[in-house]
């Protein structure tokens, strides 16, 4: 969500929402994944094939399936304390001219408090080309920005960090590349929450997709007037996510299998800030195992890219 969420198609503008302190107390050690992960015990984990589509020239789509892969990951532990993780890239090995974009957010949420931390391989390119000649250009290192943020009390507190890193790191390396951010950035940023707003962008989605999941889960049911809009922040910023319309599916067919009980939901993300909007579509199941998990999922984080999501056979 990551600017993580630039590819997975919740790409929006970094903005100041609040005042910039350089000696603002941030008191968090590096993020470690190990511990993350020892504290948090899985409930569910969803793995999902990357498929892509690119457009030349604005003529037509050239499409490649399995060029890379993502997870999501649920976590649960007594006491209210929850978990969620998102891990998306494409594998420069099958990806055509070899493109290398992934990003990760995991967010760890408890009754009293929140730490959200995501990161991203940047990737500003507005065309194809310009992609192009950006992989010839950084062939040894590339730069990575992680956000990072401790939520309490209604407010957040948080801030960016840059750094660079070998090229050739991918998805696959994520331990690496955590092992190479700095604890703390060198600024950082406080916001006010207003009352409601959720510690993250993924857990936003689990609680719009979860209320989703009555309202849109039978034929002619309430559908998406029944679902009030979710706001959260992400790099001390404020969104609303919201969910525009939803069609009940009896059965899905994805390139992967069908599914029972499914909602096609057509999602938009808005920047208070900027007003800018971003739209994305996520297929969810509503009943039985698969509810409230995407089993399918479209986004175009640029005109000439999109990415879809396929939910594969392998989840626990």
């Amino acid at each position: 969500m990551l600017r993580a969420a630039r590819w997975i198609g919740v790409a929006v503008t970094l903005c100041l929402a609040g005042l910039v302190r350089a000696d603002e107390p941030l008191h968090q050690s590096a993020f470690s994944y190990d511990t993350f992960s020892a504290r948090l015990p899985v409930v569910r984990e969803q793995a999902y094939a990357v498929h892509a589509r690119v457009r030349p020239l604005l003529l037509f789509w050239i499409g490649r399936d399995n060029i890379g892969d993502a997870r999501i990951t649920w976590r649960e532990a007594p006491g209210g304390h929850r978990g969620f993780e998102l891990l998306i890239g494409s594998d420069p090995a099958r990806t055509p001219r070899h493109i290398n974009r992934w990003g990760f957010i995991v967010e760890d949420l408890s009754p009293d408090k929140a730490d959200v931390f995501g990161l991203m391989k940047e990737s500003n390119e507005q065309t194809l080309e310009a992609a192009e000649a950006e992989i010839a250009t950084h062939r040894d290192d590339s730069a990575f920005k992680a956000a990072r943020a401790t939520i309490a009390s209604g407010v957040a507190v948080g801030g960016t960090i840059t750094v660079r890193a070998p090229a050739h790191l991918t998805y696959r390396d994520l331990n690496a590349l955590l092992a190479m951010i700095p604890a703390k950035p060198r600024s950082v940023r406080t916001v006010a929450l207003p009352a409601g707003t959720q510690a993250g962008f993924l857990v936003a989605m689990d609680a719009l997709i979860q209320a989703a999941s009555g309202p849109c889960g039978r034929p002619n049911g309430a559908g998406a007037k029944a679902v009030s809009g979710v706001p959260f922040v992400y790099a001390q910023t404020l969104y609303d996510v919201s969910l525009v319309s939803c069609t009940f599916e009896p059965t899905f067919q994805t390139k992967s299998g069908v599914y029972p009980n499914v909602s096609d939901g057509r999602f938009q993300i808005r920047n208070r800030t900027t007003k800018v909007e971003t739209s994305f579509r996520v297929w969810f199941g509503t009943s039985a195992e698969w509810r409230g998990v995407p089993v399918q999922a479209v986004f175009r984080p640029r005109w000439w890219m999109e990415i879809e999501l396929v939910a594969s056979e392998a989840s626990r």
